[in-house]
């Protein structure tokens, strides 16, 4: 029997028999989750502090397009009740051309409170400067707290954009919130990202709302 000429195929089908798969493509129906990231409880100075509430507007924060921002609204109510009590700043945001007006009623902006308007990065409206950066360094603040919708937009870009801008960054992963059928498997995705993004993540906590305490 002539085996030489056969040789040749059978190393080739062992070895990609045995061979890793060398792409997500290749592994995407068999991808598993990895350890959930720690949640860290959090004290932060209100005097240095602000918690900036993007984006939770009538036209997204519904139950027809998240209805898991929804369900967050009483958490964000109840933090931003804190920060104002204790005297941190509240920024809220909306998105062009949508007006800050538009917000939920329950977590509408007080009139005395600065408004952002940007996309999915509060710190930048295309190639221009929202002033974001500035009005933070003015009040001292070195700490923000991020809430809002959506998890993989405003809450996933403005928390890195402020991490790499020196800012401390605390995410409550129960404020910001996915959208669609899909909506978990986001929050859990930009969860991953915040807590192993290189340059971002050593500025980077990810929390609860409930473990997120103001000094007395």
């Amino acid at each position: 029997m002539r085996l030489g000429p056969l040789l040749p195929l059978a190393a080739f089908l062992v070895y990609t028999a045995s061979a890793p798969a060398q792409t997500i493509i290749d592994e995407w129906s068999s991808v598993k989750a990895p350890p959930a990231p720690e949640l860290k409880a959090v004290t932060v100075d209100p005097k240095t502090t602000a918690l900036l509430v993007m984006d939770f507007v009538k036209q997204t924060c519904n139950n027809e397009k998240r209805p898991r921002c929804v369900a967050s609204i009483p958490r964000v109510e109840k933090l931003r009740a804190e920060a104002r009590a204790k005297g941190a700043t509240v920024i809220s945001t909306t998105v062009p051309p949508v007006p800050i007006t538009d917000t939920v009623p329950e977590l509408a902006p007080n009139s005395n409170e600065p408004v952002v308007v940007a996309w999915i990065d509060k710190f930048m409206l295309g190639d221009k400067d929202t002033g974001l950066e500035k009005m933070l360094k003015d009040k001292g603040i070195t700490t923000i707290i991020a809430v809002g919708t959506a998890a993989h937009g405003a809450v996933l870009y403005t928390s890195t954009a402020g991490a790499l801008r020196g800012f401390n960054v605390i995410v409550p992963v129960d404020g910001m919130s996915g959208e669609g059928s899909s909506a978990a498997y986001t929050e859990q995705a930009v969860a991953f990202i915040l807590s192993h993004a290189p340059a971002a993540s050593p500025k980077i906590t990810l929390t609860r709302i409930d473990m997120t305490k103001f000094p007395n």
